[in-house]
């Protein structure tokens, strides 16, 4: 896979036939290109200066450069973009003082050659890039329907319209590059959330190093509003940090020694020392960008299918514009003159910028909304698919629960609750499972286990001693052919078995998250709700009752789950599944969509997943589908008011009302009218 950067592409138009005849080269396996970024990926053997030549045929002015692995695009700086924009409207502005010049002070044939020389002067980029298309079989080029059109104008004696459309068609393009450009910066700027430099304590000193050149160990000084580089744990200090910009939390955090810092983090007040546990590159919020990124290379089925649409649309329209400038004079004698400036109508509306730009932009503008509260969403096809769904179903432990497990109760049946509590501890030392965490937490190991051993959703096997231990579920007790004669309760239970024996049950309270039911709440308007966890039925049963969901099944292990979605799928019901844990990872990969949490969950978790939420607050979810919605309502929107505006003004052409200019508007200035419109949802606050 070869990654390039497409510097000064700003035709969707253009991105599309890119990417098609890219993916149409014999050694060329798979092409995708994401417009937005200007990144091509290219699966096979092409180099950079075949790449470029192609590309040279299809848009004049694009450079292409080869980009490292994992390197990121980049887009010229505001100031950059705002000093062209400048220059184009000086530009424009000197044509239009000497086009009034040549109006009123030159008469004659004169006149007529000043505004011949006007037109090259205004459109010579256009007519070049014309004469290059044709060169190269892009009969269909923007440039050379606008050339056709302006010509034309001129040659029946419309030489102010004429000037005009290219002047107007200019100025459209260089507004439309600038809004798009802005656009682009303000969405990448919610996804850009890495700090450049880090205070590392180096040899009884404080230096400042590049992100990158922290190592995994490395001490970083956090002071009152630094970013932490990278992830870490605090070693020493106390205070509030700020997660907003990541999470979209307001609230300030209080860390002290032993909390867990995500890069990105603020520190508020305070000093810390924080110990890296993964470099920058490898942090949660690098990883997710980097899924985020990737992902949008995988174009939506509207995004597909506008594709499609544009290839057929022009074709149509211009074959359209010659029957409108032939067949009039021919067939009834109508006045050429007439026909053939209706007709330059058809010409300068036959390009689909307008539509085959809006979708994209839409989506990534949405995508961008989203990252703006922490919820990052991996392209277009899952913000799709969330605004499809039918029903959600949720994981227990860690997504519905906060899997902060409390000691609840120990029933003991032969030793003493402290022995219980020991050999349990001892026996979960090695485990990651936020049980086994709170056992550590009251008792401490009796000794190393030996022929350790994880008993897939069911629990630990070991040996102690010389004895053979076991802790885990009920499940776990069936598996071993061991009898429990303990009475059933409603909460997450471990037992201890001995040789074959029941020694205890240690039971724990798991709480329900806040914002959980109002969440829930807000989703059964509109969604079936299901759970499905590996806890025993009875705990799930109530707490799926406490909260009102449809469906609640427990004691599944990973693979029952898959079965327990299966069951939902067949129903032809499109699924949404929310996860945190290893376990998780099948049902989040198999689902419509995955929903993971990014702060607690596992890395594979988060890299199975379609959509990944830091801070792991279930109450954004309500509003993650109202703005899936809202973007499909804007992508739909925007689709049918460009086709709209341009039916509008070929009917009001060819009744004789209006001009070229308006045609030029239906153009460029219709594109640029969905930009502003797809940028609208960056503002967007949800249903209130």
């Amino acid at each position: 896979m070869r990654t390039y950067e497409l510097k000064n592409l700003n035709c969707a138009n253009c991105a599309a036939k890119i990417e098609a005849r890219v993916g149409d080269l014999p050694q060329v396996a798979e092409a995708k290109l994401d417009f937005i970024s200007k990144r091509l990926v290219v699966d096979g053997g092409i180099s950079t200066q075949e790449l470029q030549q192609l590309v040279d045929s299809i848009e004049d002015g694009v450079v292409v450069v080869e980009k490292n692995a994992g390197e990121k695009g980049h887009h010229e700086d505001g100031e950059g973009e705002e000093g062209d924009l400048k220059k184009e409207i000086f530009a424009i502005a000197s044509a239009v003082m000497a086009a009034l010049l040549v109006q009123f002070v030159y008469k004659g044939r004169f006149q007529t050659a000043l505004w011949g020389i006007l037109l090259i002067a205004a459109g010579f980029d256009i007519f070049k890039s014309a004469v290059k298309g044709i060169k190269n079989g892009e009969v269909f080029d923007e440039n050379f329907l606008m050339s056709v059109a302006s010509v034309a104008a001129f040659y029946i004696g419309e030489h102010g319209e004429a000037l005009g459309v290219l002047l107007f068609y200019r100025l459209g393009e260089a507004l439309q590059d600038y809004a798009l450009d802005r656009a682009t910066e303000s969405v990448e700027s919610l996804l850009a959330r890495d700090e450049d430099t880090a205070h590392v304590e180096k040899d009884g000193a404080v230096v400042e190093v590049a992100a990158e050149d922290v190592a995994v160990g490395d001490t970083i000084i956090l002071r009152a509003g630094d970013t932490l580089a990278a992830d870490g744990e605090v070693m020493e200090g106390e205070g509030h940090i700020s997660n907003q910009h990541m999470t979209g939390e307001s609230a300030p955090i209080y860390a002290k020694e032993g909390a867990d810092m995500m890069a990105g983090a603020i520190a508020l007040d305070g000093a810390f020392k924080v110990r890296v546990t993964k470099v920058a590159g490898e942090s949660t919020m690098a990883k997710i960008q980097g899924l985020v990124a990737d992902a949008r290379l995988n174009k939506g089925k509207t995004e597909a299918w506008i594709t499609r649409f544009a290839s057929i649309y022009t074709p149509v329209v211009v074959a359209l514009a010659v029957l409108v400038a032939v067949l009039p004079p021919l067939a009834f004698s109508g006045d050429w003159n007439t026909w053939i400036y209706k007709a330059c109508a058809f010409l300068i509306i036959s390009c689909p910028c307008a539509l085959v730009l809006s979708v994209p932009l839409t989506m990534f503008a949405g995508v961008g909304r989203a990252s703006k509260d922490g919820m990052f969403i991996k392209g277009s096809t899952s913000l799709e698919a969330l605004a499809e769904a039918d029903a959600i179903a949720f994981d227990k432990t860690g997504t519905l629960t906060d899997g902060k497990f409390t000691l609840a109760q120990v029933d003991v049946l032969k030793g003493t609750e402290a022995d219980l509590l020991a050999l349990a501890a001892t026996a979960e030392q090695y485990s990651n499972h936020p049980i086994g965490r709170s056992i550590l937490e009251k008792a401490t190991p009796v000794g190393n286990p030996a022929d350790y051993r994880e008993l897939s959703g069911k629990g630990i096997s070991c040996t102690v001693e010389g004895k053979a231990v076991a802790v885990g579920n009920e499940a776990m007790l069936r598996e071993l052919g061991v009898e429990n004669s303990l009475d059933g309760i409603p909460m997450t239970s471990v037992y201890v078995v001995e040789e074959g024996e029941l020694l205890g049950r240690i039971a724990f309270a798991d709480s329900v998250k806040p914002g959980v039911k109002e969440a829930l709440k807000k989703l059964k308007g509109f969604l079936k709700t299901y759970l499905f966890s590996g806890d025993k039925k009875e705990l799930v049963q109530a707490v799926g009752s406490e909260l009102g969901i449809d469906e609640s099944v427990g004691g599944l292990l990973p693979g029952e789950k898959v079965e327990a979605l299966d069951r939902a799928l067949a129903r032809k019901e499109k699924v949404v599944y929310v996860g945190d844990g290893i376990n998780d990872a099948p049902v989040l990969a198999k689902s419509d969509v995955g929903i993971a949490m990014g702060t607690g969950g596992s890395d594979m978790a988060i890299e199975t997943a379609d959509v990944v939420i830091l801070g792991d607050d279930i109450g954004r979810i309500p509003f993650l589908f109202d703005l899936s919605k809202q973007t499909r309502k804007i992508c739909y929107g925007n689709i049918a008011f460009a086709l709209i505006v341009k039916v509008l003004v070929v009917v009001l052409n060819m009744l004789g009302i209006g001009n070229l200019w308006l045609a030029v508007f239906a153009d460029v200035g219709v594109s640029l009218i969905c930009v502003i419109i797809a940028m609208s949802l960056l503002k967007y606050k949800g249903r209130s």
